[in-house]
């Protein structure tokens, strides 16, 4: 599970950029990856083809770079990252058995289970546990319990449930019940939805964080 990255270091590196420091410097002043800084700086530099506008975050100039490539399979573009992610899974031999996985899922079951549960000391048995494990830790982070705070303080102002959010949204009940417990965090698109629904002025989860006092 990658580290969520704190406000004020996100803030940090973008500062470090504009005074035009190298990447490495930044990685280094910022105790974070090389490959974080990169990502903080100058892959939001790139602009979107399909777009016109700036890749939002990583994961949105990954999914682009995924739909550039060919899969071998069905000498089609890939429709998405997952779908990229899939086929190069079922491209991984699994030790155990020394066969291709047959799947992502259980690719990632396999790696889950190569994981030790802090809680137990005991490696995870399965894929499900360690997302259950993965998703309490979760909970308690900042922008979680903030998020879950202003779902919840807007629904009772504006006088909605989440069945209403989750049409306006585009999303399942069983998704926003999730935002509300603060076990998942949107992406970009459904987080702006998110906001425009329950009519506040936020644009980013950043700008969330900075508005409760988290920096």
């Amino acid at each position: 599970m990658p580290k969520k990255i704190p406000y004020v270091t996100k803030r940090l590196m973008e500062e470090l950029y504009a005074q035009g420091l190298p990447i490495a410097e930044i990685a280094t002043r910022a105790d974070v990856s090389y490959p974080t800084a990169h990502g903080y700086t100058i892959l939001r530099q790139r602009v979107d083809p399909e777009t016109e506008q700036p890749f939002k975050s990583r994961s949105q100039l990954m999914g682009y770079l995924a739909r550039q490539r060919v899969n071998p399979e069905t000498e089609q573009p890939f429709e998405s990252l997952s779908q990229l992610n899939d086929y190069l899974a079922r491209r991984r031999v699994n030790p155990k058995t020394g066969e291709p996985f047959s799947s992502r899922t259980e690719y990632e079951d396999y790696l889950a289970r190569q994981r030790v549960n802090p809680e137990t000391e005991q490696p995870f048995e399965s894929l499900n546990q360690y997302q259950e494990y993965t998703a309490r830790q979760r909970v308690n982070r900042p922008e979680n319990q903030g998020l879950s705070d202003l779902i919840k303080r807007r629904l009772k102002e504006l006088k909605k449930n989440q069945s209403w959010l989750s049409r306006e949204i585009g999303v399942s009940r069983e998704v926003v019940s999730k935002y509300v417990q603060g076990k998942h965090i949107p992406n970009n698109g459904v987080l702006e939805r998110l906001f425009s629904a329950l009519e506040v002025p936020y644009k980013t989860l950043d700008d969330l964080l900075e508005g409760i006092g988290i920096k």
